[in-house]
């Protein structure tokens, strides 16, 4: 659980490394290879696309406590087995909402 929240954090870092590198007004939206919307580099859409990676986290981590919940029984059963199951499945879906936002970033300078 660390790593993915240390992974969840990374876009976070980049916005703010990134952040002076950036162009006064960066793209947002693309059609095709075409950016056809700009917005400010201190828009909160681009300060929430920093927080993709968290995102992705959170809903994880409330779909696991959702579930735990539903299927008590059977999540007593086999508790290490289901967490180490979800711990790697947090990781995966963190690392790609996290590379998404971290890719448009590294894009954007």
């Amino acid at each position: 659980m660390i790593l993915s929240s240390v992974v969840a954090l990374i876009p976070v870092a980049i916005y703010l490394f990134l952040y002076s590198k950036m162009p006064d007004t960066v793209p947002i939206h693309y059609d095709g290879n075409m950016a056809d919307r700009f917005v400010s580099k201190a828009s909160l859409e681009v300060i929430l696309q920093s927080g993709l990676g968290c995102l992705g986290f959170i809903i994880m981590k409330l779909l696991q406590f959702l579930l735990q919940k539903a299927f008590i029984q059977s999540s007593n059963e086999h508790s290490a087995a289901l967490s180490k199951i979800w711990n790697i499945a947090i990781l995966v879906v963190t690392v790609v909402f996290a590379g998404i936002s971290s890719y448009t970033f590294i894009r954007m300078v």
